[in-house]
């Protein structure tokens, strides 16, 4: 492991940054910090150097979006992590890692990439390489919750997972490509949940009823909404007891819940070609000025089924105040999976489906992120 590199592109970025600070906080290896800006590539990496008293990390200039720049930064690489803000150049990246004989990681949630990377899926196998989608908590964490808890149920019937984000965006910074990727996972959205036997979508009527959930961490009764992630589809077929389950998320604010999305909506209907770029300005104002206090991130869930014959129930809580080292997290988690070969299994594999459950719970929380189990009858 001490001989590997890692190649993170957009790894000035917010998720890059935090990815690229864990791996050297609780790894050995080698890292190239890139992105379209040099000088804020070197910046980093200078300071990363700095920090952890090493000369571990390389700063580069690299744009996803031209293979030609890719190549001299991913020569020798072992992982490629695309942790910029948009899926749109997957493809791009993850031929530049098949030609580099590198595996590969990103964050991205995007219906679009997946196909994309679906395309990719022979050469990937022919390669022998170990190419990781959907990583991060969101999607990224659900499914593995799932499984965690049916590893502790002898037979789990019911699941269900949700998630509470509330951070402080006056704090961050959003690149326009970002607000348009943030916006365009609004088009992906699909309200399915698992019950009686099937994926099924809310009803008309249903939709004007959200789901209440009782979240903990001073959040409180929230209303939610059941968001399909691929990571949640062979569910039922792992676990044949499992007779219920989805992932529900919580809304941002009434504004733009109630206002801005559906606005946002119709726009990216009317002005394709535009209105991803508006809804994520209108997204970035709604969220900014009416997002209250307490802030943070939170994933929990709500398990039942058998222990000796009896009931049982299993609740998890995962949560962090920083939505982006929680997005980091499990993705370093499951990295030091690969980079230990238990999880370097040639092929696409969705994090939550690839990373054993039980360990990546517990390196995340020896990340910093708070984990908390409840096991009771």
């Amino acid at each position: 492991m001490a001989h590997e590199r890692i190649v993170i592109l957009g790894g000035y970025g917010n998720t890059g940054r935090a990815v690229a600070r864990l791996l050297l906080e609780h790894s050995p290896v080698d890292l190239v910090v890139a992105g379209r800006d040099r000088a804020r590539a070197i910046r980093l990496a200078e300071e990363l150097n700095q920090a952890f008293g090493a000369e571990r990390v390389l700063g580069a200039e690299a744009d996803a979006s031209r293979p030609e720049s890719l190549r001299p930064v991913l020569d020798g690489a072992s992982i490629v992590v695309a942790a910029s803000s948009t899926s749109a150049h997957a493809v791009v990246v993850g031929r530049a890692a098949l030609d580099a004989g590198a595996d590969y990681m990103d964050p991205q949630y995007s219906t679009r990439k997946l196909e994309l990377l679906r395309s990719l899926k022979p050469s990937i196998e022919a390669a022998g390489r170990c190419f990781v989608t959907d990583a991060g908590f969101h999607p990224g964490l659900p499914a593995v919750l799932v499984r965690y808890a049916a590893g502790r149920l002898e037979a789990i019937r019911r699941a269900r997972v949700a998630s509470v984000i509330q951070v402080n965006w006056k704090e961050l910074e959003f690149s326009p490509a970002t607000l348009e990727e943030m916006a365009g996972e609004f088009a992906d959205y699909q309200s399915l949940h698992y019950r009686d036997g099937r994926w099924r979508s809310m009803g008309w009527l249903e939709s004007f009823a959200p789901i209440w959930v009782q979240f903990g961490h001073g959040f409180g009764r929230r209303y939610t909404m059941p968001m399909f992630l691929e990571e949640m589809r062979p569910l039922p077929s792992m676990f044949p007891s499992l007779v219920e389950t989805g992932f529900f998320v919580g809304g941002f604010n009434p504004v733009v819940d109630f206002v801005l999305m559906p606005v946002g909506m119709g726009l990216m209907k009317l002005v394709p070609r535009r209105g991803a770029a508006m809804f994520g300005r209108l997204l970035e104002w709604g969220l900014r000025e009416f997002t209250r206090p307490p802030y943070g991130t939170l994933l929990q869930l709500e398990a039942e089924g058998m222990r000796d014959g009896k009931p049982a129930t299993l609740g998890v809580e995962v949560a962090h105040a920083d939505g982006y080292l929680l997005t980091a997290a499990p993705m370093v988690a499951c990295l030091l999976q690969m980079l230990d070969g238990s999880a370097r299994r040639p092929g696409l594999h969705l994090q939550a489906l690839l990373a054993e459950p039980a360990r990546l719970l517990k390196d995340i929380q020896a990340m910093g992120v708070e984990v908390l189990v409840r096991d009771g009858a």
